[in-house]
């Protein structure tokens, strides 16, 4: 499968409860690290808010899928043994393909790590820690963000392998993966630096230049954008109109109008027709299929 850009992001208003003390933007930015550890996407940028994550990673449909997944379930699962009652958390995250239009790209590259400014933070991406903006277009030597601590002293990384096994389950908030032994560590976060492909994102702009007009982008760019991402994300049915155009696209290709009695080949067949001609969302086509969405995305354009 050939490889490409996909933005990676969830609503606020799909994610609530997303990050709702400090320990949680520590969690959620250590488990980015680990998902990329335990997945062959290539993260390019991203940036972490209270109400929802963004990413832009590269690599095949599957490969960045996985990552999404992957990152949802363990987020999940640490919301789950940290909080009060259980996780009362929902995070939905969708995976958008960029396609070959250079400009969309980079205005969604630069989206990726201006979240914390243009939700009203006072901050600009460069001095966000809990995003990679401080990352690119940089000239000769820098100290990041994450080396400093509260107090503003700086302190030295060292490697993940100098932690003991308990400090380990700590940082990673998983005892079902890890990270390389060399991966470096500072703070009490695992840096961007192990595993964010800066070059690949510089890339995409080229030149300093261009890089500042975009991070500069017009509300307009950004209206393109969000329309975009809402015809790639598909329309959601009320559950029982989609069940009977599902069962009646069913019937009209398969003679039945139960999928569950189709085989996998002829359920990825009906996911296609539906969302060509009904444009319904890849988790509901999953749930009318009956079968997993990394497959449905995987296989459904």
């Amino acid at each position: 499968m050939n490889k490409e850009y996909f933005h990676v992001c969830a609503k606020g208003a799909d994610s609530r409860n997303f990050i709702i003390s400090k320990a949680d933007y520590f969690a959620a930015f250590n488990l980015i690290g680990v998902c990329a550890a335990n997945s062959e996407a290539v993260v390019v940028s991203f940036s972490i808010e209270d109400s929802h994550p963004h990413f832009l990673l590269w690599g095949t449909k599957m490969e960045c899928s996985r990552f999404k997944v992957l990152f949802e379930t363990l987020y999940i699962h640490y919301a789950a043994a940290t909080r009060k009652g259980g996780a009362d958390l929902v995070l939905r995250c969708e995976l958008y393909p960029i396609g070959d239009d250079l400009d969309y790209l980079r205005n969604v590259a630069v989206y990726t790590i201006i979240q914390a400014t243009k939700d009203g933070k006072s901050v600009m991406p460069y001095d966000y820690p809990w995003g990679t903006g401080s990352m690119y277009f940089r000239n000769g030597y820098y100290t990041p963000v994450w080396l400093f601590d509260e107090n503003g002293s700086i302190h030295e990384p060292v490697p993940f392998a100098s932690y003991g096994a308990r400090e380990k389950r700590v940082l990673l908030h998983t005892r079902s993966y890890t990270i390389p032994d060399q991966w470096l560590v500072c703070n009490g976060i695992i840096l961007p630096v192990n595993y964010v492909d800066v070059a690949k994102f510089e890339s995409i702009y080229v030149t300093f230049n261009r890089f500042r007009v975009f991070l500069a982008s017009p509300r307009s760019r950004e209206e393109a954008m969000l329309t975009r991402m809402a015809e790639e994300k598909g329309v959601m049915l009320e559950d029982l109109e989609a069940r009977k155009v599902c069962g009646d696209c069913s019937k009209m290709m398969f003679g039945t109008s139960d999928p569950r009695r189709l085989d996998p080949r002829d359920r990825i067949s009906l996911a296609q027709q539906l969302r060509r001609q009904f444009r319904l969302t890849f988790r509901q086509l999953a749930t009318l299929v009956r079968l997993p969405e990394t497959e449905v995305r995987t296989f459904v354009q």
